[in-house]
Order: structure tokens, then sequence, then C-alpha cells
């Protein structure tokens, strides 16, 4: 894949905002008083976030890879370096780049990989994957996880760094070109899943609200009879405290 082919599919990924409006989660903190359903949803919410988690792992692992690539194709570097010693450089370089594909392989969660276009909003819709993050299954309860995160197919060749080469100050110039747009794409798809991450803890914190709320109305007094024997019982070791005392 060429550099143009890789900047187009730079521009596909688009930004996302650092937050997002979890308005539409809070219809099930009154709706939704089941302990149950709402711990079965912090625990849905929990996955996502550790979902996340690996996600972010496998670009900090690529980041890595991508910026100790970066020096090696240097202009400046290619210029004063001998045959032998770009051969040499060329063979770290594509070694690196090995890595990298076995990386994007090699990450999975629970078996499932996603980096290999199958997290892609493009996708097929029928494969698409869903976290149902509310007490009940409906639509504004479920997050596309493959909208959010949109996850192209990520390897070396994707990336356009197939193309590097030190062989001489022009080649490094374009390398170093590719290698900018790469940390690019990787820096969008980061913000994806930040903003993913962010918005799972609000929704979590809205759970977690409405379990309080739910247990706080199950310890209250549920009938005026109800306080008033309380008060009574109260009153009755108030009256029998004086006496002792």
């Amino acid at each position: 894949m060429n550099q143009k082919t890789t900047a187009s599919f730079a521009c596909k990924i688009e930004g996302i905002e650092s937050s997002l409006d979890v308005s539409e989660f809070k219809k099930f903190d009154n709706q939704e008083t089941d302990p149950k359903k709402l711990d079965q949803a912090i625990h849905n919410v929990s996955l996502g976030m550790e979902l996340v988690s690996v996600v972010e792992n496998a670009y900090d692992e690529i980041e890595a890879i991508l910026s100790e690539v970066k020096p090696w194709v240097s202009p400046d570097l290619a210029s004063n370096l001998e045959n032998t010693q770009k051969s040499d450089f060329e063979r770290k370089v594509s070694q690196k780049l090995q890595k990298l594909d076995q990386v994007a392989k090699s990450f999975k969660h629970n078996d499932q990989k996603f980096l290999d276009g199958s997290m892609s909003a493009s996708a097929n819709p029928d494969s698409h994957s869903f976290l149902v993050v509310g007490a009940n299954g409906s639509p504004e309860n479920r997050i596309n996880l493959n909208k959010s995160l949109n996850i192209p197919l990520i390897t070396s060749e994707t990336l356009g760094l197939g193309d590097l080469s030190i062989g001489s100050p022009q080649k490094g110039l374009k390398g170093l070109m590719i290698l900018e747009n790469s940390l690019a794409i990787i820096n969008r798809l980061k913000q994806r899943s930040s903003a993913l991450r962010t918005h799972l803890k609000e929704i979590k914190r809205h759970l977690a609200t409405a379990v309080e709320n739910h247990c706080a109305a199950n310890s209250a007094p549920d009938s005026y009879g109800q306080t008033r024997e309380i008060l009574r019982a109260a009153t009755s070791f108030l009256r029998k405290d004086k006496r002792e005392y």
C-alpha cells in the first residue's frame, strides 16, 4: 500500500470528542429497579472497560514500535550511512515491522481478535458487537462497539509501512512522512477508545447510583404505620433511659 492510500485511510478515521453525552442512559435510573439486572449491567460495563484496556495496550505497543523505527528512517541519518550500515538498518526496520504484525495478530479479548478489521464500523452489520449497559437490552441501553471503536485492519501494510526505506535522504523523508501518518492513525484510534472508556465510567456511575437508591428505598420504612412503630419504640427507649439515669 502506498503513501497516498495510507493518507486516504487516515482521513477515514474521524476525530472523536473526549467526552460523550450519556443522558440517554439516565432513563433506566428511574425505570429499572431490579438489583440483579442493575448488577448485571454493571458487570457488562466492567467487561467493556476491560476490552478497552486490552485495545489500548495494543495501541501502546504498536505506537512504541513505530517510535523505535522513526529515528532509523531520518533523512539526516540516511545521508551519513555507508551501504553496509544502510543494509543493517533496513534489516532492523524489517524486524520491527514483523513484530508489529505479530502484535496485531496476537492481541485478542476472550478469543476474539479486534485488530483484524472485524471491529470496524464498515464490517458487516450482522457481525457487529454490542455491549448492553442498561438493566434491559433496549436500543438506548446498547453500545455498538464497532461504531464506537471503529478499529480497521491493522498491519504494517495497511499502515503503509511496506514502503519504508532508508536507501537515500529522499526515501528517508518519504518514510518519515509515512511513519508520522501511521502514528496519527494510532493516535486517532486511541482517542476513540479513550472516549468510550470515559463514556463507560459515566454509565457505571449512573448504575451504581441506581443500585444505591434501590437499596436505600428498600431499607426505608415503606408505610406510615411502620414509621409510627419506629417512633413509638424510640420514645419508649428514651423514657426507659431517663428512668434508669
